[in-house]
């Protein structure tokens, strides 16, 4: 019988894929995409508990041991039965855990929690064991290589960067040529409901092709944001955005060479403002610049607080499979209702990247210097202070999950913010004076 991942097990009968029996040792990589947290936008984002929140482990073993009798004991570690060091009952665990794989590869004891408040195992659950992969009678024979040739092993290190950039290429590729098919074609190529659909239903498509491995930001403010809030790694976040820039200013580079015919039979010898709204955005003249800036202020603001409304479990996320159509409407609405008057930015790649390639083809300075700057304080600055705004409503109104900062508590807050400081201090050398005392201080805050 062959084996299978996790996720197949808890997949309906009719939904399931046929797996060879020889397919797991062959790839051996098969179901292991997700083996880490994953901030994605195709479903709820995972529950971490970030650094500033974490306790010092050995600190509360000191307190736990220093309980007088009589008073309130913590409650058991999950797996401790009640009476018994931790350590005597993972060994009943272990043992009856061993007695069973012998029966029951499979089989692992799950917590549940009994009469008195207490989590203890109630009864064990089929699963799949990841270091099952072979059938029985070869378990004593050596694991396959994990990676099947050189390059599986470069995708598989470079896997986040390389669906982030392939993702964010595609969909702003589809946006912007659905731009320019108006712009160039005019009436006869469509409307302006036209390019906020393809701007929808491009971005719907970048989610859908990497939202299962990078998890699809394709848009810094939201990586920043998932930094910030959600404890998104913050080397995962430049990362990100490098692939983000690379991949628009592919999609970028790619529409021209589609489109250039058009835009020189159009409009050859045109100054960059006379065919800006075609490739990058920019403010239509009546438009005061503070006016320009809220725009795109606001856009972001709404869609990320419906981002962080549908990546959190707690709310109403919308089935699965449905994360990244909703987040295309919501694309396309915001579109519509904030586009006109700035060219619908939302996203500081997908300006930047098409006005790079325009600087590049012969554009001109105009490009860079049009609007007194637009391309930094409306493509970049409007939109990133938007998105973390948006992002602040949320986890101020709405969300109660402990990773975000708004929901520290006090003590924690600043216990966090000695802690990052002392690690700076340490990596850059300054200041190691201090360090002492802010150890010191760390500690006094320990709960």
């Amino acid at each position: 019988m062959g084996s299978t991942p996790p996720e197949t097990d808890r997949q309906p009968a009719s939904d399931r894929v046929y797996i060879d029996p020889d397919y797991q040792d062959l790839n051996p990589r098969y179901g292991h995409n997700n083996d880490t947290p994953l901030w994605g936008l195709a479903k709820p984002l995972p529950r971490v508990v970030r650094p500033g929140m974490r306790r010092d482990q050995s600190q509360v073993k000191k307190v736990s041991a220093s309980v007088p009798n009589g008073q309130t004991q913590p409650a058991p570690e999950l797996g401790a039965t009640p009476g018994l060091p931790s350590e005597q009952s993972a060994e009943i665990l272990g043992s009856g855990s061993a007695a069973h794989h012998d029966m029951i590869p499979h089989e692992r004891v799950v917590q549940g929690p009994q009469p008195d408040g207490l989590l203890r195992p109630v009864q064990s659950e089929i699963s799949y064991d990841h270091n099952s992969h072979v059938h029985d009678d070869h378990r004593d024979e050596p694991p396959s290589e994990e990676f099947v040739n050189r390059w599986a092993k470069y995708r598989h290190i470079l896997k986040e960067p390389l669906a982030e950039w392939l993702a964010t290429c595609f969909a702003i590729f589809i946006g912007l040529t659905g731009t320019l098919a108006v712009s160039t074609g005019g009436t006869k190529a469509g409307n302006r409901l036209s390019e906020n659909w393809s701007w929808g239903l491009g971005f719907m498509i970048g989610i859908y092709l990497a939202g299962g491995i990078s998890g699809a930001h394709l848009n810094p403010g939201i990586s920043i944001a998932l930094w910030v809030f959600r404890g998104f790694p913050g080397r995962r976040c430049c990362y990100y955005i490098i692939a983000q820039i690379l991949g628009a200013i592919t999609a970028a580079g790619l529409a021209y060479c589609l489109y250039r015919d058009a835009i020189l039979t159009l409009a050859p010898e045109v100054a960059a403002g006379s065919t800006g709204l075609g490739f990058f955005t920019e403010p239509q003249d009546y438009v005061r610049p503070v006016t320009a800036f809220f725009t795109e202020f606001v856009a972001d603001a709404i869609l990320l607080c419906v981002i962080f409304a549908m990546g959190d479990d707690g709310n109403a996320p919308p089935g699965a499979g449905m994360h990244s159509f909703i987040i295309g409407l919501v694309i396309y609405v915001l579109c519509i209702c904030l586009g006109y008057s700035t060219g619908g930015c939302l996203n500081p790649v997908r300006d930047f990247g098409p006005r790079l390639v325009a600087f590049m083809v012969g554009y001109g300075p105009e490009t860079f210097t049009g609007h007194s700057g637009w391309w930094f304080w409306g493509g970049w600055v409007a939109t990133i202070t938007g998105a973390l705004t948006g992002a602040t409503l949320y986890d101020t109104f709405i969300f109660i999950g402990g990773e975000s900062p708004i929901n520290y508590p006090r003590r924690r807050r600043k216990r966090a913010k000695m802690k990052k400081e002392s690690k700076w201090r340490r990596r850059l050398g300054i200041g190691k004076r201090k360090l002492p005392s802010l150890e010191e201080g760390i500690k006094n805050l320990e709960d």
